[in-house]
């Protein structure tokens, strides 16, 4: 009997998010353990015991520990070979691992920025960095939707693949960011997505009707 896969993490963690969805997508069976940010649940000893980062996501398989979520996704796909979300050919993983890194090192630091001084205070201060890193976010954007998407329906080819599945959470993490009344105060105009950049948004879409993907939607955003 195959060990029951196990995913820590917090609700509403864009890079666990990521897991879910590979989860959800191929239907595979797994539990979920939310720890509590605010108590600082994965700063306690039996937490750290299992992942000394003090991070989420964590994936537990049998005896095996997984942490990142990239590093996650590589373990699931292994595990799992009839996904393949990292492609099959040298060709397909060398496109689908350079656009999981621009995700990784281009795309997130831009947002990752945005959240301390749109949840945690200082937006007046910092309002010129803010307008600053949605506009690299939208760059990047023009260059998927305008360049990347030019020719295929997913990022990376013509099926679903790692790279849409690391991004997906970013795009819908940037609408949550966008629409705060003190952020659409700003004149970003970066939404509505689908509308401004429309091949990103069929990409979306796609995934957003794919079975179980809404479940996924964190119960406070909406």
């Amino acid at each position: 009997m195959n060990p029951t896969i196990e995913l820590f993490c917090f609700q509403g963690s864009l890079f666990a998010w990521r897991v879910h969805l590979a989860l959800v997508i191929h239907n595979v069976d797994y539990v979920s353990h939310y720890l509590d940010p605010s108590t600082g649940e994965h700063k306690q000893p039996d937490y750290l015991a299992l992942n000394p980062r003090g991070k989420v996501p964590l994936l537990k398989h049998g005896e095996l520990f997984v942490r990142e979520s990239i590093a996650i996704l590589v373990y699931l796909d292994s595990l799992y070979p009839e996904w393949q979300l990292f492609g099959n050919t040298s060709q397909e993983k060398a496109i689908i691992w350079q656009q999981v890194c621009e995700v990784e090192n281009v795309i997130a630091p831009s947002l990752l920025q945005l959240i301390p001084p749109i949840f945690f205070g200082g937006l007046a201060e910092k309002e010129k960095e803010v307008v600053e890193n949605f506009q690299k976010l939208k760059a990047e954007f023009t260059i998927l939707n305008d360049e990347v998407l030019a020719d295929k329906n997913w990022l990376a080819g013509d099926r679903l693949s790692a790279a849409d599945i690391a991004i997906y959470p970013i795009f819908k993490f940037v609408e949550k960011l966008a629409a705060q009344e003190d952020v659409s105060k700003l004149n970003i105009d970066i939404l509505p997505i689908e509308k401004k950049y429309p091949k990103l948004g069929d990409l979306l879409q796609k995934i957003d009707e794919m079975p179980n993907v809404d479940s996924l939607y964190p119960p406070d955003w909406r």
